[in-house]
């Protein structure tokens, strides 16, 4: 009985006397190399068979046939392996092939941009998009943060990279051109429209810890305080070790004067990479809020030594140092903090203080005199009341009546603790009554309190409608931490800012 092999196509063969002898070489398949082999390459390239895809591709090009798309595939696998030299010159043969074909000047831009060559990069993005039959989001979103990192277009500012990346975002969505948007949002402080970018972020990667971090602290900068404290804790629940979510938990419970939840989270830190001095200084305030004045200044210590030109942490030394009634030690910290930020008007009153203690009274003047010409005071009308106490207490009236006048006027926009209203009037008072220098005696005592809460008190900038206020006392809102935007990269993104420094 004669043997039939069915070959592949369907066709069968009967018994030959070579096929019989040799059934295995008759059903072996015959492989012409002169025909079109681009769907195998495609196949070899999407498995990432890369050995075999540049071999076949290799042969390909010595028969001539369609260059173009041999060319394209074999400078994405020198791409994908790290050799951009060579890439570039794959892509730069295609293009020859092709020079209609805006595939081939993006996937050289994209290897330019891999590179860091950002200006030739955005040059042949926008030859690309030039030559687009349909819309491309990765051409879009790679010239909109071109655009916005302002390389090689040195007119071109935020308004074109919104476009780009906003034409990006109506191709799909993808989660780079809603992370970019959001960075430039929050630039131009739209935290609404950054927040809104975020959300659809979320939708896309719902376990990112970074984008959930962020948007809670966007949420604290709007004052939605349960909207942060819940994003912060989703953060959390996926990253217990989250630094920055924990940093900026603790500092929520820390505002809300839950200064052992707020220990608590601060104590789940473990790894201290950047934020380390935020972190001490804001366990310092927890201690000062603690009446621990030890445990607090050796905290900010450690949080000046971790950084030393952190402005937040010596103000914050500072302010405890005054509170300990270590002058000595407290203005050697003020003039540090002062060096760094010479306008700040609260460190010049501070400053006054120690030198008022430390009897040098023509300094003391000098100081809180200069706390009220800065631009800052008009933000805090407490260095207003400090400096009319003062005045009184050294026998200048007609100063101290005016800057008294100053203080009750700025009352009327900015709300402040009863007890410095309660004080305002006493001054009043001792001034309207004319009494004498033995009765005035009793007012400098008060006045040197007052110097040492006005530091600490937080002072709302909005008109204040609380029905609670009166029952806060001012070391209530001594310690509270505020998270504030330094300007640096999203992601990144946010860093916590400590004590009465989250007001400016």
């Amino acid at each position: 009985m004669s043997d039939l092999y069915v070959y592949c196509n369907g066709r069968t063969g009967g018994s030959g006397s070579a096929t019989s002898k040799h059934p295995q070489s008759a059903m072996a398949p015959k492989v012409t190399t002169n025909r079109n082999m681009n769907w195998l390459i495609h196949e070899l390239y999407t498995r990432k068979d890369f050995a075999l895809c540049k071999k076949l591709i290799d042969r390909q090009l010595t028969i001539n046939y369609d260059k173009e798309f041999l060319y394209y595939t074999k400078g994405r696998i020198l791409r994908d392996e790290d050799k951009s030299t060579d890439a570039i010159n794959c892509f730069q043969q295609a293009i020859l092939a092709n020079k209609k074909n805006s595939q081939n000047y993006k996937e050289l831009a994209k290897t330019l941009f891999a590179m860091g060559r950002f200006k030739q990069a955005l040059e042949v993005f926008l030859k690309a998009e030039t030559l687009l039959e349909r819309p491309d989001h990765e051409v879009y979103h790679h010239i909109g943060e071109l655009f916005y990192r302002s390389f090689g277009q040195p007119k071109a500012g935020l308004a074109e990279a919104k476009e780009y990346l906003k034409q990006s975002i109506m191709c799909g969505k993808h989660v780079d051109s809603y992370k970019i948007l959001a960075e430039i949002y929050i630039e131009e402080g739209d935290n609404l429209k950054a927040i809104e970018m975020i959300e659809s972020c979320l939708q896309i990667s719902q376990d990112d810890v970074a984008l959930m971090t962020q948007i809670g602290i966007l949420y604290l900068k709007i004052n939605e305080y349960q909207r942060a404290f819940e994003k912060l804790l989703d953060a959390i629940a996926i990253d217990d070790k989250c630094t920055t979510a924990l940093l900026a938990l603790g500092s929520i419970l820390q505002s809300k004067n839950d200064i052992d939840g707020a220990l608590n989270k601060y104590k789940r830190i473990s790894n201290l990479p950047d934020e380390g001095s935020e972190v001490w200084s804001n366990i310092g305030l927890c201690f000062f809020k603690k009446q621990k004045y030890i445990a607090a200044i050796s905290c900010l210590k450690k949080a000046i030594w971790v950084a030393p030109l952190n402005f937040n942490a010596l103000y914050n030394l500072g302010l405890i140092l005054v509170t300990a009634q270590q002058y000595v030690s407290a203005f050697q910290t003020l003039a540090a903090a002062i060096s760094l930020r010479p306008d700040n008007a609260e460190c010049y009153m501070l400053l006054g203080t120690c030198l008022r203690h430390l009897n040098d009274a023509g300094n003391a003047y000098l100081s809180l005199e200069k706390s009220t010409m800065l631009p800052d005071a008009i933000k805090n009308p407490l260095i207003y009341l400090n400096f009319a106490l003062y005045c009184y207490e050294i026998g200048k009236p007609d100063q101290s009546v005016s800057y008294l006048a100053n203080f009750l006027e700025m009352t009327q926009h900015i709300s402040v603790h009863r007890e410095y209203l309660k004080m305002a009037d006493r001054l009043n008072a001792a001034l309207s009554s004319s009494v004498t220098t033995g009765q005035g005696l009793l007012l400098p005592s008060v006045a040197v309190e007052a110097q040492h809460r006005a530091a600490t008190a937080t002072v709302d900038m909005t008109a204040s409608t609380s029905n609670n206020e009166d029952e806060t006392t001012p070391e209530d809102t001594a310690t509270s931490s505020g998270i504030r935007n330094e300007g640096t990269d999203v992601a990144s993104t946010a860093s916590i800012d400590d004590g009465q420094q989250g007001n400016e």
